[in-house]
């Protein structure tokens, strides 16, 4: 049996520390550490067996994948590195810049390179439900609304997540109707989406919610184990459910 050795980018934040846990019981990952700030490192890393750094250059290495959950400005910096090392690389950062997106595409021509605004599995089916249903409604009078909550934390609006099932729309009605989105900030709410096909007197709503951390976490770790084994390319969700 295979063993994927994993890094995690943004290891101390509460993502990167999910994944972590999630390494811990899936059969065919190991977690060989990951890379936080500086001011995040603590004597209890100092002590971990794992690696626990604030130089990629001293964890990359030992990785067979990198998973990102990190920030759209350091991104693109870590795929370059991972590049360097050969190395499989998983982002799921949210709110990367047209660059951002540029560089990931770039280092995807030496090194598998998977980017997802949402790594929930079941988000995959949930995208091609929207497809399917702009498809069926485009030379109808429906219009499309897309609504996002999350935490109050979370900074982009509308989400990667709502963006990547706006696309879907327009992949499904070939664009002849443009989706409008709207974002609520609230609490502790972990990920929830709606998508609207409102005509007259009926509405249809597609609904994706996510209740707990976890499932991000789960998904994260079976697409960063399936990449590992994957040819250079740029990969979705779809990809890793054979969708």
């Amino acid at each position: 049996m295979t063993i994927t050795v994993v890094g995690i980018i943004g290891y101390t934040g509460r993502m990167g520390q999910a994944i972590a846990r999630s390494i811990e019981s899936h059969p065919t990952a190991a977690l060989c550490g990951g890379v936080t700030r500086k001011q995040t490192l603590s004597e209890q890393h100092e002590n971990s067996p794992l690696i626990v750094t604030d130089n990629p250059e001293e964890l990359f290495p030992h990785c067979d994948v990198i998973v990102d959950f990190s920030h759209p400005t350091v991104t693109p910096m870590f795929a370059r590195i991972a590049a360097q090392h050969g190395k499989a690389f998983l982002s799921g950062t949210t709110g990367l810049e047209e660059e951002g997106y540029a560089v990931l595409k770039e280092v995807a021509e030496k090194i598998p390179v998977l980017h997802a605004a949402n790594t929930s599995l079941s988000l995959a089916v949930t995208r091609r439900l929207v497809r399917q249903a702009a498809a069926l409604l485009k030379d109808l009078d429906y219009d499309i609304s897309i609504l996002d909550k999350h935490h109050r934390w979370k900074k982009d609006a509308p989400s990667g997540t709502a963006l990547t099932l706006g696309q879907s729309a327009l992949e499904g009605n070939e664009g002849t109707h443009e989706p409008t989105y709207a974002s609520i900030r609230s609490g502790a709410i972990v990920g929830e989406h709606d998508v609207l096909f409102s005509g007259a007197g009926e509405t249809i709503n597609i609904q994706h919610t996510v209740t707990d951390r976890k499932v991000f976490a789960r998904g994260a770790v079976q697409a960063a184990v399936w990449l590992a084994a994957q040819k250079p390319g740029f990969y979705a969700m779809d990809d890793v459910l054979g969708v």
